[in-house]
């Protein structure tokens, strides 16, 4: 079990266990940020990225301009998983925007009990989210956001589609940049597998049970762990409650030199398998009156293997005087 995992289990039981596998849409709980992949998924307490639309929606607000991201990650058995997000300020202390998640088998060969080789048919399984996102900014320390999702699902013959909100909200404080949050990510209606109409004649009329989103909820904080010059480390927590598992922690570092480059690493604390290690890099750079920073992200998961993250951030820059 290794010091980690001993430590763990004295901290916190292994509760819930009971739960796994109950929940539907859980392409939802890939980490679309490379950043916080890097972190373990520490991505609440996050400040300065664009993906706080899906990590926490009220870090927004410490944004100073225009921003977009995107992201691509190599997911497990050649599935392909992309993320998108667009946010601007508005008025004095609002921010709105958009963000959209999107995953696909590609084809898949059909095969059946008779012809488990494959029947020459073929397939496909895509999956995707997308809706508004808004924050707002109650004063210099606190602010809180969270966004609407209309997702959908289509495997073969079935589909299933419904709405899923995430609220989240970030206290920040004077004391070494300390940041606190609180998300409720996935809330909503359960999901309902059901043929598609088209697919009537091809397929029989029929529902697959009706089962939840895979809704989080989640406390986690960030905070500066020693500046000299332009080095700079940052220490990043979570504790995760989702409910299809156990509860588990995420334990994230990141330094950076200038604002130039950026090395994270992190571990994954309550999981099935007990070393779940994380890291990353980040470079960035000065482009016009815009900065543009690139982020790649390793993931090892198990018997899964090692998995990749790569996304680009834009970010307009602003002067203090037009804030």
């Amino acid at each position: 079990m290794g010091l980690w995992g001993l430590a763990w289990a004295q901290l916190l039981p292994n509760l819930g266990s009971q739960r796994v596998g109950i929940s539907a849409l859980t392409f939802l709980r890939i980490d679309p940020s490379p950043r916080a992949a890097g972190l373990a998924g520490a991505g609440i307490a996050l400040l300065g990225d664009p993906y706080s639309a899906y990590w926490n929606a009220g870090s927004l607000t410490r944004l100073p301009g225009p921003t977009a991201a995107f992201s691509h990650t190599f997911w497990i058995a050649g599935l392909d998983y992309s993320y998108v997000t667009f946010s601007v300020p508005w008025r004095a202390s609002h921010r709105i925007g958009l963000q959209a998640q999107f995953l696909s088998s590609g084809p898949i060969e059909r095969r059946t009990e008779y012809q488990a080789t494959g029947t020459g048919e073929y397939f496909t399984a895509s999956y995707w989210a997308a809706g508004p996102v808004y924050a707002y900014e109650f004063s210099d320390r606190f602010s809180a956001g969270g966004s609407f999702k209309l997702v959908r699902e289509q495997l073969d013959y079935f589909q299933a589609t419904t709405w899923l909100v995430d609220i989240g909200f970030l206290y920040q404080t004077d004391v070494r940049d300390f940041r606190f949050g609180v998300i409720v990510q996935n809330f909503g209606p359960n999901s309902r597998l059901q043929v598609r109409k088209k697919a009537r004649e091809k397929a029989p009329s029929l529902t697959i049970g009706s089962y939840p989103a895979p809704t989080l909820f989640a406390i986690g904080a960030a905070l500066r762990l020693w500046q000299k010059g332009p080095h700079r480390i940052e220490g990043a927590f979570q504790l995760n409650h989702p409910n299809d598992n156990a509860e588990n922690l995420r334990l994230g570092v990141e330094y950076s030199y200038a604002g130039l480059l950026f090395l994270r690493a992190g571990e994954k604390l309550g999981l099935q398998e007990q070393y779940v290690p994380t890291g990353g890099i980040g470079i960035a750079r000065a482009w016009g009156r815009s900065r543009i920073r690139i982020d790649y992200a390793a993931e090892w998961l198990g018997r899964l293997g090692l998995q990749h993250r790569i996304g680009l951030v834009w970010q307009k820059e602003v002067s203090s005087s037009s804030r």
